[in-house]
């Protein structure tokens, strides 16, 4: 059995209700048989990012509600939001977060950069010893550039509002401008007393 196929047939089994088209999406008996309208999701995972793309809008322009497509040059990256596909998977992207996630200081979750240069959306997880935690965010001095996008507490997701407190053990997701992650960092940082 081929290497592919042995693959296919595991992944078959996985996902009892996902139908795999390994023949060439771009041809037109092919496209017209996969009924792309009564389909939620389409995932373009082959090795070949123009294929990848023209699959995505195929089945996007045929009636499927939501695109997920595997991008491995940055080239395309302009042109994603304009496409009109709605996920783009990056390995390249998906590396340097993975890595930032090490590299930062602080109880960071994770981390996800926007465009390079932009900025980074970051979640981490709030301590005791924070200056985000005990009062309402109204009164907390944030650095200019950094934007605090939702607050999760025991699996509930908060919407950050003025009167909102951050208490310990939140997870907060938030953007930060490259230029003032550092602080964000110490934001999250492990303070001495907190030992």
């Amino acid at each position: 059995m081929e290497v592919g196929k042995e693959r296919d047939t595991k992944i078959t089994e996985l996902l009892k209700r996902a139908l795999f088209i390994t023949s060439n999406i771009l041809h037109p008996e092919i496209l017209e048989a996969s009924n792309f309208s009564a389909t939620d999701t389409v995932v373009a995972v082959t090795n070949d990012d123009e294929t990848n793309i023209l699959a995505s809008l195929l089945a996007k322009q045929s009636g499927c509600k939501r695109a997920i497509t595997l991008i491995n040059s940055g080239t395309y990256e302009p042109l994603i939001n304009s496409l009109g596909i709605d996920v783009v998977v990056s390995p390249r992207n998906i590396t340097v977060s993975t890595i930032l996630q090490h590299v930062r200081r602080g109880r960071i979750h994770s981390v996800h950069t926007l465009r390079e240069g932009f900025g980074e959306l970051i979640e981490a997880e709030a301590l005791e010893t924070s200056d985000l935690v005990g009062k309402p965010l109204k009164e907390v001095k944030l650095p200019q550039g950094v934007l605090l996008g939702a607050i999760v507490r025991d699996g509930e997701m908060i919407c950050p509002r003025g009167s909102t407190v951050v208490q310990a053990k939140d997870r907060v997701v938030l953007f930060a401008a490259e230029d003032v992650i550092r602080e964000v960092e110490k934001i999250f940082s492990v303070q001495l007393e907190y030992f």
